[in-house]
């Protein structure tokens, strides 16, 4: 299989990069979805799957390809134990081959139990080690990173997370305040407000809350500046809105949420660096924050403000 250019970060050798037709085709999507158009499906059509195989290929030409292969057998087993089946598509192939073939073809069914079995084989072994360069690049979250990205950009219904494929329609809060909130966002009034909240997602899909919650909170910020507020920090920005009768007095609690939780990580940060991963802001943490920064994105870019009770 020849080089992939895959938009996903699994590869030092390659900065992220979008090209032209992918950012043409998230534009005009972006602009459906403002005008109430959705694309999300439940369903793996070759394309994504093609994408998911070249981020982990891309991942595993920093290593061995025989460790690469017993990753493939060792998911193929995990499969072939739980659902009682002898081979997964072909018994005259090595077990490697046979999982290769699954991803390709599994039923949609299927296809995120492959998923599952593969990310936990790669956090089952620690196999994914370069000797060159002497780091892993098997370690958890970097297969989900690069998944989710996929199915972010491709609109899959899906994520994966701690090894486990969640479908979105159980995740009700993702159709009630996520998607309602890029729609509203994507105006003209408030370009920042939707950059840093689609960041947030990003951020959040990979699993790095410390940026998701900073990215919320700015999207939250950029939000209120553009409907008028006064104020250089969110605090004087949240009283700037109560003084236009933009929030209610009980929303003051949620409010104070956001705005500890950026000053936490930023205080974390400032004492022992982002580069070392310095905050304990967990997937939890952040996706209440982005939860609750996009339920008031509903409300507030609606132009439905809200009085003192």
């Amino acid at each position: 299989m020849g080089p992939s250019w895959s938009t996903t970060r699994t590869c030092s050798r390659y900065p992220r990069l979008m090209l032209h037709s992918m950012r043409r085709r998230m534009k005009e999507m972006a602009e459906a979805e403002a005008g109430g158009v959705s694309f999300w499906t439940e369903t793996f059509d070759p394309k994504v799957r093609t994408r998911i195989r070249h981020a982990y290929d891309r991942m595993a030409r920093e290593t061995y390809f025989d460790k690469t292969f017993a990753a493939f057998e060792d998911a193929r087993t995990m499969i072939l134990e739980q659902e009682g089946m002898e081979f997964l598509v072909a018994g005259d192939v090595v077990g490697s081959r046979d999982f290769e073939l699954y991803l390709e073809r599994a039923s949609d069914d299927m296809y995120p139990t492959a998923i599952e079995a593969l990310a936990k084989s790669l956090d089952k072994h620690d196999w994914l080690t370069t000797y060159d360069v002497g780091y892993r690049v098997g370690r958890p979250g970097r297969l989900a990173a690069a998944v989710n990205e996929i199915f972010s950009q491709e609109r899959v219904a899906w994520q994966l997370i701690n090894d486990e494929m969640i479908p979105m329609k159980s995740m009700e809060l993702h159709h009630e305040v996520v998607e309602p909130a890029l729609r509203l966002l994507h105006d003209p009034r408030f370009p920042g407000a939707e950059s840093a909240y689609r960041k947030a997602l990003d951020e959040l899909s990979k699993g790095d809350g410390a940026d998701a919650v900073t990215d919320a909170g700015t999207a939250l910020q950029e939000l209120l500046t553009a409907l008028g507020c006064e104020g250089n920090q969110l605090g004087d920005l949240i009283k700037s809105a109560r003084k236009k009768r933009l929030l209610a007095s009980h929303d003051s609690p949620l409010l104070d949420a956001v705005e500890k939780a950026m000053q936490w990580v930023s205080a974390d940060r400032s004492e022992t660096g982002e580069a070392h991963h310095a905050s304990d802001a967990t997937r939890s943490d952040a996706w209440l924050i982005v939860h609750i920064v996009g339920a008031f994105v509903v409300r507030l870019a609606s132009d439905e403000a809200r009085t003192s009770a």
